[in-house]
């Protein structure tokens, strides 16, 4: 027999001995084939050729091949990402687009060339057209599809579509890369849209982690993944924080103000585990950023990164956790552009309501002075005056102004916040070739905020680029800018200072060109007008930050990959302020009240601040699969940072014109001042895993830190992390049990913090001045104490995870315990007044304790065109200060004169005042009175005064009270602060608080107490839920928190005290004590309400007392999100030449459940600038 130079053999053994294999295989394969079992093929390649998959199969799995060189392209490239599939199913995928079949004979796989009969056949076969989308209408690209039983096939394009010449009966068996694989019959059909669902399994899923990706199924650590661009690219987003709420277990986010610029939210990865900086860091992708500098827009996933397994490797900037922010790439073979447009209608979410009808006002002011024993302070007159002129709003007054005008009735809050319009638009062109990949976007934000002058506008650019030069080299950069300009008034000190206490409903707030002033003549003429007050200044700020990344990665010897990284970030703030000339007017008398000041007065100040930042980053990583069963990895990296900032502030008055606010136009310096500081950091890291068979799961990490923040024998750390897992539903045993995934996962690590400043090991000098003589004079002075021996804080967490899939992964359940130990926590306690003005050296003072539990659950599920899912997860986490400045020792003792006395050291243990750090107790636990609680018996059957008979909730309603109240005085006891009984002391209305030591001295210093409450929420939870059909979707967020407590009193907001000038909240109005002891018939008469007795005695009221009166609980559950959208069909939108496009209504902020009475329970505060709700209209188009 002559030999066939042209046939080709693998894996290449000589032809004779093959023949004789064959013929034996052949001879025996009837008899065996009752024992052979065919293997199940796990294969991930990307860009692989023909011939490197064949030789995988050959030596992973044993198969040989046959086949004419002629008849296969072995050089073609082909991706191919299986687990747990049939070598049928393997080779449908590998030779899909090759005009060959072949036969599977126990493990010989012998390829050849279809039949010409079989080509013949296909002419005459019918073409069928269609598009392959996945289940939110986006066309899934490169998708394989294949007549079922044959190896005939086409892939789909960059638009999903797909042609191909099928028998009438044929069925089309579709696959693509992460979606389950269908099979459609053909039926006749000349076009079939076919909709893929994504592939639950979540074996080769990948996640994000530090410095590279991992399989979640080999995942050992504790991280929480988002899908942003699917989860939430829906939203009227400002910033990414007040995405991200509610989204992820153990994740706290809790927006503080609706202020425009800025992300103004508190991040918090399982508590409060420090007393110094406790915000996780955030990368995106890989820089070290804020929300501030990333467009949601542009972002594709975020990583939580939440234990020390996963933290460890970010070393010294990992002990409050991490978050890892990567940005959209393109997808190969297609080149997107796409527009998306947001128009928002936004709203306060809440505000706090006033009295604003100025009669009522003045009555209840009066009210307030009577109670207390005082006169009226409006007449009936003036009140008339006001009565009458409501009755004619439109009507004009004497000084020729309308009614409403010259005798106002404002509303202080509507009149400050506005309802205002906000847009968006970006535009961005993604996409990929062979060889390079790229994201160019832009984006445009208009704000204005819901106070006028207070508004954003914002400029996004990135540019994301990565060329694979050859093989084994790939080289890229990433850019991105952004700046904001932002309007500057007076809006912030307004909001929370004088100017939102002191004002009262009888000043208007702006007409015909002037601000208002109080119009009464009885009115205190040093109220505000909030508005007058805002607009008094001006200016602007600007933020603007470019931030480039150049990389390249190395692959070499097959397994090892070298990645080198340089980031440069640029930032620049520059501040501008100038005082305006603006009088108030007097629309009833017709004259100014105040003058404008004269340009003489007028100042006006620069400050601008710089940073500039550089990192180098490389890496070496290798990665290699032995006999199909071990995984072995390794990771090693070495990364210097170091950082500048310089300020520049001055200041000078005298301006020569309002309009012109140069400091050069100014003629006197008030003040000038400068400074700057560097800090810089170096690292080596590395990292270990091992994965046998993907069922025991080992991995350790280690960092090594240095850092300029310490002395030069404090400045290196090490910080290790091991972690293991053990997939037990990979077991043999586990072979019955209904569950895709079980997976037991632990680990325990140690990271570091160095969150202080960049010399506070060193003493620093400022200007100062010097008393030389009868006068100051200016010098250098020590400002700071150095503590050389401080050394790094250090956070050790223990975690035990426990994930489970069941039902083909559409139910996830997954639970975490942990326990973190801070110790050596870098704060800087009070130091004695002797020192002076010497700020406090840090000390690694202090040990802090947190403990949680964090829980979640989600189903996802299709039922024909329906598609729907839920989410829900759920954080427990306490904390515990458990090491600081000694024990609390507090009680009664004996002096050295035998007298019985109360003694305490809570001053010389603790920190605070109405929220205090103390060991035993929870950080910034509250500290306060209690109100008196009795059982209203009053007095014991001998007559005498029963101490626990008291009034239930403390406050003194009836004569029966007042008769105990007395009483107890007359018996020696004694009731702070006011003490004495009477109508300006203690009087009907008034609460009284309870003796926590027994020294018969109720509500004195000695009666303060923890309250077992703090500032940050114990509890945390959100709940997510979608559904979609035939292009509809629905889709919902709620989030919210328990279990902390927000301490509110302020007069002229939330108090029953009342002051000249100062505002009266319409729910104390609505809703007070009122008992005239001389008229108790009188028609006010109230001795239900909850509320004490208006009394105009602020400073000196009984009720005004830091007591759990005034301690509310912040508990809220929001819906944070509901969006209603529509993707219009594939078939319209072909003639209008778009790839999709998608119209949705979304609403932010839509509903809040709470029983906090100020604005906003997330706030953390009663008021502020609040947080917005948004009604958007929005679009989105990719051509």
């Amino acid at each position: 027999m002559k030999k066939n130079p042209h046939l080709k053999v693998k894996p290449g053994i000589p032809f004779r001995w093959l023949v004789a294999s064959l013929a034996a295989v052949l001879l025996l394969f009837g008899r065996a084939s009752a024992q052979y079992e065919e293997p199940r093929i796990s294969l991930s390649m990307e860009k692989a050729t023909v011939e490197s998959v064949l030789e995988q199969l050959r030596s992973r799995y044993g198969y040989s091949f046959i086949y004419q060189p002629q008849d296969l392209d072995i050089r073609k490239p082909v991706s191919i990402h299986v687990t747990d599939k049939s070598i049928g199913e393997v080779l449908d995928i590998v030779l899909a687009l090759q005009p060959v079949t072949y036969e599977v004979r126990a493990k010989i796989i012998h390829i050849s060339p279809k039949k010409k009969a079989e080509t013949a056949d296909a002419t005459k076969n019918r073409s069928v057209e269609g598009r392959v989308t996945d289940e939110t209408g986006d066309p899934v690209i490169g998708a394989a599809v294949v007549i079922k039983g044959t190896t005939r096939g086409v892939s789909t394009g960059s638009e999903g579509n797909f042609r191909l010449d099928v028998p009438k009966d044929a069925v089309l068996h579709i696959t693509a890369l992460g979606y389950v694989s269908t099979d459609i019959p053909v039926n006749g059909r000349s076009y079939i849209a076919v909709k893929m669902l994504q592939d639950t399994k979540i074996v080769e899923e990948v996640v994000v982690v530090g410095y590279g990706v991992q399989k979640k199924a080999n995942l050992t650590g504790a991280v929480s993944t988002i899908n942003v661009s699917k989860e939430i690219a829906s939203r009227p987003l400002t910033n990414l924080s007040t995405a991200l709420a509610g989204m992820s277990a153990g994740l706290q986010v809790m927006q503080s103000s609706g202020q425009p610029n800025g992300d103004v939210a508190s991040f918090r990865i399982r508590g409060t585990g420090t007393l110094n900086a406790s915000s996780p860091l955030i990368l995106i992708d890989g820089m070290e950023q804020t929300f501030t500098d990333i467009n949601p827009n542009d972002i594709a996933t975020v990583s939580v990164l939440k234990d020390a397994a996963s933290c460890a490797i970010y070393g010294n900037r990992g002990a409050n956790g991490v978050i890892l922010i990567t940005t959209k790439t393109g997808t190969k073979g297609k080149i997107n552009v796409n527009y998306s447009g947001v128009f928002s209608f936004n709203q306060p979410s809440n505000l706090i309501e006033l009295v604003s009808n100025s009669a009522d006002y003045m009555e209840l002011m009066n009210e307030s002075s009577n109670n207390v024993g005082q006169g009226d302070i409006f007449s009936a007159e003036t009140i008339a005056l006001w009565r009458n002129a409501e009755k004619d709003p439109n009507g004009i007054s004497s000084k020729g102004y309308p009614n409403r005008v010259a005798y106002p009735n404002t509303d202080w809050y509507k009149a400050i916040f506005k309802n205002k319009m906000m847009m968006e638009h970006t535009v961005s062109v993604v996409g990929a070739t062979e060889r390079t990949n790229f994201n160019f976007s832009g984006t445009y934000l208009d704000n204005p905020g819901l106070i006028t002058g207070s508004g954003l506008k914002k400029y996004y650019i990135r540019s994301n680029i990565s060329v694979n030069i050859a093989d084994w080299l790939t080289v890229g950069n990433r850019t991105y800018g952004y700046q904001n300009d932002v309007e500057r008034n007076s809006t912030s000190g307004t909001l929370t200072g004088l100017g939102f206490k002191k004002m009262v409903p009888s000043i208007y707030p702006y007409y015909d060109g002037m601000y208002g002033a109080p119009e009464p003549k009885e009115e205190d003429p040093q109220s505000h007008n909030p508005l007058w007050d805002i607009e008094s200044t001006g200016g602007s700020y600007t933020y603007s930050q470019i931030n480039t990344s150049m990389f390249a990665d190395v692959r070499f010897l097959k397994d090892f990959v070298y990645h080198a990284n340089f980031d440069w970030t640029r930032y620049w703030r520059e501040d501008l302020y100038h005082t305006k000339s603006v009088g108030k007017y007097s629309f009833s008398q017709g004259q100014m009240a105040i003058a404008p000041k004269p340009s003489e007065e007028l100042s006006s100040m620069f400050y601008t601040l710089g940073n500039k930042r550089w990192r180098f980053e490389q890496t070496l990583t290798w990665n290699k699969t032995l006999n199909d069963v071990h995984e072995i990895g390794a990771l090693v990296g070495y990364e210097e940072m170091k950082a500048s900032t310089y300020t520049v502030d001055a200041q000078k008055t005298g301006l020569i014109d309002e309009t012109i606010t140069d400091l050069s136009t100014a003629t006197e310096m008030k003040a000038i001042y400068g400074g700057n500081s560097e800090y810089s950091s170096r690292s080596v890291f590395g990292r270990v895993t091992y994965a046998y068979d993907s069922r025991y799961l080992l991995e350790m990490n280690l960092r090594w830190d240095g850092s300029s923040r310490f002395a030069p024998q404090s400045r290196w750390g090490w910080f290790p992390s091991f972690s293991a897992g053990w997939r037990i539903s990979q077991e043999r045993f586990m072979e019955n049990v209904p569950l895709d995934n079980l997976k037991l996962r632990a680990s325990w690590g140690k990271l570091g913090n160095n969150s202080i400043g960049n010399y506070e090991w060193q003493s620093t000098y400022d200007a100062a001045n010097y008393p030389l003589g009868n006068s100051l004079h200016s010098g250098l002075a020590m400002t700071a104490l150095a503590n050389s021996f401080l050394q790094w804080e250090s956070t050790a967490i223990t975690n035990i995870g426990l994930e489970i899939g069941a039902l083909r992964n559409r139910l996830i359940f997954e639970a975490d315990i942990y326990h973190k130990l801070t110790d050596g926590i870098l704060y800087r306690p009070a130091i004695y007044a002797a020192m002076g003005n010497k700020t406090a050296p840090y000390e690694n003072i202090a040990e802090v304790v947190n403990r949680g539990v964090e829980l979640s659950a989600g189903w996802n599920d299709r039922k024909g065109n329906f598609t729907y899912g839920v989410k829900a997860n759920f954080a427990y986490n306490r904390n515990r200060v458990s090491k600081y400045k000694g024990e609390l020792q507090r009680g009664w003792t004996t002096d050295s004169e035998g007298n019985r006395v109360y003694q305490t050291n809570i001053g010389d243990v603790s920190t605070g005042t109405t929220n205090r750090v103390i060991e035993g107790k929870m950080i910034n636990e509250f500290y306060t009175l209690e109100t008196y609680k009795g059982d209203q018996t009053y007095f014991h059957p001998d007559g005498s005064v029963n101490i626990n008979g008291g009034p239930r909730d403390g406050m003194i309603r009836t004569p029966k009270d007042m008769q105990w109240l007395s009483a107890m005085k007359d018996a020696g006891y004694s009731f702070y602060p006011n003490q004495s009984i009477g109508a300006a002391n203690i009087w009907y209305g008034d609460y009284i608080y309870a003796d926590l030591n027994g020294d018969g001295v109720y509500g004195n210093g000695h009666d303060y107490d923890f309250q077992n409450l703090s500032t940050q929420p114990k509890y945390n939870y959100g709940l997510q839920a979608y559904a979609s059909w035939k292009g509809v979707d629905l889709s919902m967020n709620w989030a919210g928190a328990a279990g902390f407590g927000i301490y509110w009193y302020e007069v002229g907001q939330n108090s029953s005290a009342t002051i000249f000038g100062y505002a009266i909240p319409k729910a104390i109005a609505d809703d007070h004590y009122f008992y005239d002891p001389a008229n108790p018939n009188d028609p006010r008469t109230n001795l239900t309400s909850k509320n004490p007795r208006l009394s105009r005695n602020s400073g000196a009221s009984q009720n005004g007392e830091v007591s759990t009166l005034h301690l509310e609980r912040g508990d809220y559950l929001k819906l944070k999100n509901l969006t209603v959208g529509y993707t219009f069909p594939s078939g319209i939108l072909r003639k209008l030449r778009m790839q999709s496009l998608r119209v949705y209504l979304s609403c932010e902020n839509l509903w809040t459940i709470t029983g906090f009475s100020g604005m906003d329970p997330e706030m953390q505060t009663g008021v502020g600038y609040v947080t917005m709700r948004q009604f958007a209209l929005g679009v989105n188009v990719t051509f």
